[in-house]
């Protein structure tokens, strides 16, 4: 009998420069990513409005990583989420799993850098290692990791693990981290023993490595001094915990100093933002409105209650315009945006916006929409090319 075998070109191991990946390198000089994409509304927030993500097929999701590789785009970036805040049919309530979601999307691209966003304290990293390698075959380089220290209690007590004291996370991920970068480097040896303070581990291995060489991009999103030094140690870009567009311009260069005080002069410092974008600032402006308006508020309180108990310090409430009526606080309403920086306004309006962030220190962007597939479109048809037009883009 005959086997048909569809022909491929060898991809060895650590043969693609991890330098020269899209969110590192590549012509663009702003970088943008989708963000959310693999739950129930995505990072268009906790709200009700319509054209959201529904998660009722996975090609809803396929079509828009698909889409957002033909327009550009440089990153397809998911969030960890194991749990619903207010049930099943509220958003967030659906959940695909990130290093699963990242190999069938690696699958489907071509070009666009796909990531897994992987909670450390529940995932073992010699698992983490190999499901990275993996997809970063599939993906022919493309894989990267979004790597978090947690705080969502309900989920750990859902994986009957306790929330540890907020430095002691980052010390954990830290270990978990260290782990990861040795099963994905060669040694001397093809396997090596490790004790540590968290993980205890004999003949560890991982063949074969990733084809990105050092390894597939890293992430990390915590800005606290523990999470910052996380990062330095080991991540390629950080998060900056931003609230606005005017709050990026005091904040993002104290962090840009730290960084390159630290020799990381090359770590690059993202923000993530929510685009309301329309042809017209008014048309902008009522659909906030009705965003608003549809605004899951049980929701919204409850993930404010958990991010003030899970000890999560790289929130700021400070600059948010409080209430008594829950309607009107600013640090409820934050939420129907997924506390993401707001940009609403025309295609120029936004440029502008980008171009201020630009400006303070930003280098690149996770974006969340509402309607994902139409904000896509407007990123491709309007946004883009006024970014082009201003240098942010090639």
């Amino acid at each position: 009998m005959t086997q048909n075998v569809a022909p491929r070109d060898f991809v060895a191991d650590h043969t693609v420069e991890r330098s020269q990946r899209p969110m590192i390198g590549g012509p663009n000089k702003f970088k943008v990513a989708i963000f959310g994409a693999n739950v129930t509304t995505g990072q268009g927030g906790l709200n009700l409005a319509e054209n959201t993500i529904k998660l009722g097929n996975w090609g809803e999701i396929q079509g828009l990583a698909q889409k957002a590789d033909r327009y550009g785009v440089d990153g397809f970036i998911p969030i960890a989420r194991w749990q619903g805040l207010s049930g099943p049919d509220r958003p967030w309530g659906r959940q695909f799993e990130t290093f699963t979601w990242a190999a069938g999307l690696a699958a489907a691209t071509q070009n666009i850098q796909i990531f897994a966003t992987c909670l450390v304290p529940f995932i073992h990293p010699v698992m983490a290692a190999k499901m990275m390698a993996t997809v970063d075959h599939i993906s022919g380089g493309r894989m990267g990791l979004n790597a978090t220290a947690g705080y969502f209690k309900p989920e750990y007590r859902m994986f009957g693990v306790e929330v540890p004291e907020h430095d002691t996370r980052y010390e954990l991920a830290d270990e978990w981290m260290t782990i990861v970068e040795r099963l994905w480097a060669v040694e001397d040896d093809y396997q090596f023993d490790f004790d540590g303070d968290f993980f205890h581990l004999q003949g560890a291995q991982s063949w074969p490595k990733p084809v990105q060489t050092p390894g597939p991009m890293v992430m990390s999103a915590g800005s606290s001094p523990a999470g910052q030094q996380f990062a330095f140690k080991h991540a390629n870009i950080l998060f900056a915990a931003i609230g606005s567009v005017e709050h990026s311009q005091s904040v993002t260069p104290k962090l840009r100093e730290n960084a390159d005080a630290a020799g990381r002069e090359d770590l690059g410092l993202w923000a993530g933002v929510h685009i309301i974008c329309k042809d017209t600032e008014k048309e902008a402006r009522e659909y906030l409105e009705y965003v608003e308006e549809k605004g899951d508020y049980e929701s919204a309180l409850r993930y404010k209650h958990i991010i003030q108990n899970g000890d999560s310090r790289g929130w700021s409430w400070d600059h948010y315009k409080k209430s008594e009526d829950p309607k009107q606080d600013e640090t409820i309403k934050t939420f129907f945006r997924a506390g993401l920086v707001p940009l609403v306004g025309t295609p120029e309006m936004i440029v502008d916006g980008l171009q201020k962030l630009q400006d303070s220190g930003i280098t690149g962007i996770c974006t969340g929409l509402v309607d994902y597939d139409e904000g896509l479109d407007r990123m491709n048809e309007q946004i883009f090319p006024l970014m082009r037009d201003a240098g942010l883009r090639a």
